[in-house]
């Protein structure tokens, strides 16, 4: 899980060749040429994971083919680039706090990097997929503490998913508790499911062991978190739907999680199975009126 960065346009930023007179910007001009500085900042880093990444899942004849490409990657130094270009920017008074939580983002980002590619030189998959999870939980953090302007240019292939809500999100109140508390849940579900189709049985195993207790909190106190909310009339059966959703995967994370403890694999890919087989009913019964709502997470 990467960070994928969406650059808007914006306005261009130059000195009057007479005089060597500034213009004088907006603080939306300020804002917007700050934001593509972060862009390409973030550049040195998402090139980097991105050939990571395809080296991860690329075939090579022997194990040397695969530590060079994976040191040809330059993970590390793209962490460390990134974080340099990130350190040296000055933001406007209007994103200080976020310019704060990227920049602790990118540290965090810089110190897991080399572990990473460490963990993939070893060919330890579970450790490798462990430390994977590490960076796609700072980057859970990092989403979660930004605002909207910030995330819109940062994060996500689907900003109406992973940003927080503008005003046009329908429901009032109810709609955006409901939305922040499936975003949250799909942002920080999202790297438990991080996987390997190199898993041997065992290490199917004990992957489980390491993944399931963080998705049952998170299905419980995602759970709870909806069942405090009270719908308009409009969204009752709607509400009604994702309560009885978070329920039923629930009980069905718990299962899995002890037919797992057990070596009852059998068990634990039927288990899956009705773990799909409920979100497809789930998205039967929603109302289009409510997709602006679940977006994040359905």
């Amino acid at each position: 899980m990467n960070l994928r960065i969406v650059v808007a346009t914006v306005v261009a930023v130059s000195a009057l060749a007479s005089g060597c007179s500034v213009i004088e910007l907006s603080s939306e001009q300020e804002e917007e040429a700050y934001l593509l500085q972060v862009a390409q900042a973030e550049a040195p880093w998402l090139a980097a994971i991105d050939r990571f990444d395809r080296t991860l899942g690329g075939n090579y004849s022997t194990r040397r083919a695969f530590v060079g490409a994976i040191g040809d990657a330059g993970l590390a130094q793209g962490a460390r680039d990134s974080l340099a270009a990130a350190d040296s920017l000055t933001p406007p008074h209007t994103m200080a706090t976020d310019h704060e939580h990227w920049l602790a983002f990118r540290k965090s980002v810089d110190g897991v990097a080399p572990e990473l590619t460490n963990a993939a030189m070893s060919g330890e998959v579970l450790n490798t997929l462990a430390v994977r999870r590490t960076l796609g939980e700072a980057e859970a953090d990092f989403l979660l503490s930004i605002g909207r302007t910030f995330c819109l240019h940062l994060s996500a292939v689907d900003p109406a998913a992973d940003c927080p809500p503008d005003e046009s999100l329908p429901g009032g109140e109810y709609g955006r508790a409901t939305f922040e508390a499936l975003r949250e849940y799909a942002i920080r579900v999202g790297p438990l499911f991080i996987t390997s189709s190199a898993f041997d049985q065992g290490q199917r195993t004990q992957y489980l062991a390491e993944v399931q207790p963080g998705i049952v909190v998170l299905l419980s106190d995602t759970g709870d978190r909806l069942n405090r909310l009270s719908p308009p009339p409009e969204f009752a059966e709607d509400h009604h739907a994702l309560l009885g959703y978070f329920d039923d995967q629930y009980v069905i994370a718990v299962e899995i999680t002890d037919a797992n403890a057990i070596g009852d694999q059998d068990r634990v890919a039927e288990l899956y199975d009705r773990f799909a087989q409920h979100l497809d009913e789930l998205q039967a019964a929603l109302s289009e009126a409510a997709r602006p709502i679940v977006n994040p997470a359905f």
